[in-house]
């Protein structure tokens, strides 16, 4: 027995001696932590005061119909600031006055919708709509500017306004042969598309009504564009854009002749295929 008191006195420390006590730790007080100034956030820099100009530009800009809730006097001076803005000069864009306001109010960069053959078909038949045609000759001769002009049409940031006889926009056809043969010169091509949802059409009697509104509303802003921007060869009827999109339309249905008018391209879906004047009249009928 004494054996195991010797072993277990050493082990536990239940023998005659005292367990030896570890000296306390001295732990050093940790210093306060460092908190640093944070400066409030710089007040934002005040925009810059708009002019009287670009405020009018911007009433416009997205909502053309804004002119006519304008005063006389602001829309003379918003049709005025128009006519004096810029223009590409790289022939994608017309030197026109229509031009400078279908891109001053965003009509010119609306896009449309494009499709496949298959999908373009599906889509038309869904709609209940007639296929119209668009043809371009080259300015310089070559099929592959044709070409490019019509992809500018489909998918640039901005359309080509040509002018005419129902103002400036996209002149559509019925006839796919007969408007190749008449606009597409020896080396143009030709695209086909429709009416979609988004169209705005109006009739003759619309365009009427919107020209005597405007011209009662804004007699010496009538006057001014009768006066200053009728100078291409189609004189006052270049002016029929101004009027309809002032009243909220996008597009114009000249019924007996057959001719519509887009002035967005929000209002068309267009088939991605681009053809060949030689195409279209091989085929000499619709495609």
């Amino acid at each position: 027995m004494g054996g195991r008191g010797g072993s277990m006195g050493g082990s536990h420390g239940m023998g005659g001696g005292a367990a030896a006590v570890a000296p306390a730790v001295q732990v050093a007080p940790q210093a306060a932590p460092v908190v640093q100034a944070v400066a409030p956030p710089a007040p934002p820099k005040p925009k810059p005061k708009q002019t009287r100009e670009q405020q009018l530009l911007a009433q416009v800009k997205g909502n053309p119909a804004a002119l006519m809730q304008m005063s006389d006097r602001d829309a003379l001076d918003t049709v005025k600031a128009i006519a004096a803005q810029p223009i590409a000069t790289d022939g994608t864009q017309n030197d026109t006055f229509c031009q400078r306001w279908l891109n001053a109010t965003g009509l010119a960069n609306e896009m449309p919708e494009v499709l496949d053959d298959v999908a373009f078909g599906k889509a038309r038949r869904r709609a209940g709509a007639n296929k119209l045609y668009h043809s371009d000759a080259p300015y310089d001769g070559k099929a592959t500017t044709a070409v490019k002009t019509l992809q500018q049409l489909q998918t640039g940031k901005t359309a080509f306004a040509s002018f005419g006889t129902h103002g400036s926009g996209i002149y559509l056809d019925y006839d796919a042969v007969g408007n190749v043969t008449v606009y597409a010169g020896t080396h143009g091509s030709q695209v086909k598309m429709f009416l979609n949802s988004h169209a705005r059409i109006a009739k003759a009697a619309d365009l009427k009504q919107a020209r005597i509104n405007f011209e009662t509303k804004h007699p010496k802003t009538y006057q001014y564009l009768i006066s200053s921007h009728t100078t291409t060869q189609w004189g006052k009827s270049e002016l029929k854009t101004i009027w309809l999109t002032s009243s909220g339309y996008n597009a114009y249905d000249n019924g007996d002749w057959g001719y519509k008018v887009a002035y967005s391209r929000k209002a068309l879906t267009i088939c991605s295929t681009i053809k060949s004047r030689q195409q279209v009249e091989q085929k000499g009928t619709n495609w």
